[in-house]
């Protein structure tokens, strides 16, 4: 699930992402017939990731966020298990390359 913020007059349009959490693992949502899943983030957005208490996160799951992060012009992802928290954050900057 994901949601576009009102924006400051000089900040960027902000959309926040939302995974959810499945046995402490950060998951895709799933898609339903209003919700297609995960929306790519228009270019110049930036994104705010919640993975909740997700102590990791599937390979896959990074590809396909990724994937969808890659033309924001900057995210930050937040949770609470520091290493969950460590290991989306490593992950996140390897695919996308910042």
């Amino acid at each position: 699930m994901h949601s576009t913020h009102p924006r400051q007059p000089l900040a960027p349009p902000t959309m926040t992402y939302c995974l959810p959490v499945w046995h402490g693992w950060a998951v895709l949502p799933t898609p339903t017939r209003e919700y297609g899943g995960l929306t790519p983030t228009p270019r110049g957005f930036r994104a705010r990731v919640f993975i909740g208490d997700a102590r990791d996160i599937h390979e896959h799951t990074a590809r396909e966020l990724a994937a969808a992060l890659a033309h924001c012009s900057d995210y930050h992802v937040h949770g609470t298990d520091p290493h969950g928290l460590a290991t989306a954050v490593g992950l996140l900057a390897a695919l996308l390359g910042r």
